[in-house]
């Protein structure tokens, strides 16, 4: 039988620290893990750590006080603009893709219809639109929606932190990877 849920009593400023803290320092640390490298069955077992074997490189951009991030995530070659809002117990995750026509939402969304479905048992809804930077109205982009729902306690429960950060690196992951196979480019200089 499943307990009641109850809602933590957080003040304000414990909400925004552990905000900032997941936005900043926990993401980041996790979207390194990206790309990492695995060892061959060939070799010999070793005692390394993923923190030994990650290949990506992320850099954040924040402004504090404000409940979202934006992540460039270097992997496989590639370089992934990526936005998280993380609004106490609600997450959107945006993963944006420059294109080029006839490249669009629609001709790239039924590729991942696999992707999704994993993503919807873990609990997101996936949307994909087409969009045009207000600075670079010439740049068009796909962008890849990603809604949850959090537990009320999220800000103040590591269990369900490292459940979510572990399945975003896992769907970014093969975001990246499924782009690739299509032949898209992810990074913004390439288009």
């Amino acid at each position: 039988m499943n307990q009641p849920s109850t809602v933590p009593d957080l003040t304000i400023d414990t909400a925004q620290r552990e905000t900032e803290e997941f936005l900043t320092v926990q993401m980041p640390s996790s979207l390194s893990a990206v790309e990492y490298e695995m060892p061959l069955f060939s070799e010999e077992a070793s005692r390394q750590t993923l923190a030994h074997l990650t290949r990506s490189r992320v850099d954040v951009r924040h402004v504090t006080g404000t409940s979202d991030a934006f992540y460039l995530v270097n992997a496989f070659g590639e370089d992934l603009l990526m936005k998280m809002q993380l609004n106490v117990r609600r997450f959107v995750v945006v993963y944006s893709v420059p294109v080029v026509s006839p490249i669009g939402s629609s001709t790239i969304a039924p590729h991942f219809e696999r992707w999704e479905t994993g993503a919807q048992h873990a609990g997101w809804m996936i949307g994909w639109r087409d969009a045009a930077a207000p600075t670079e109205p010439d740049q068009q982009w796909v962008e890849t929606y990603c809604y949850a729902r959090l537990e009320p306690d999220f800000l103040v429960n590591d269990l369900h932190k490292l459940y979510w950060r572990t399945d975003i690196v896992q769907m970014t992951r093969y975001f990246m990877l499924e782009m690739q196979r299509l032949g898209v480019r992810l990074s913004p200089a390439a288009t």
